[in-house]
């Protein structure tokens, strides 16, 4: 046999502490996005992926004019 009421006191005993907690947790995600630390185990961010240039000429051949890709 379920006891009801217990678990409606542990059903609101529960909602009660999630709304005490979570604008504390959502300001502390927060914080953490702002300053790009990450999780204090992980070591930071990796560096910025610098971009690759794909640099291309065109040429002119006996017939016709080609692309090409390097």
């Amino acid at each position: 046999m379920v006891n009801t009421r217990t678990d409606a006191e542990l059903s609101a005993a529960v909602q009660n502490a999630l709304q005490t907690l979570l604008p504390q947790i959502c300001t502390e995600i927060r914080e953490e996005f702002r300053t790009s630390s990450g999780p204090s185990d992980s070591g930071g961010n990796p560096p910025p992926e610098r971009l690759k240039r794909e640099y291309h000429s065109i040429r002119q051949t006996d017939t016709e004019t080609s692309t090409e890709f390097m």
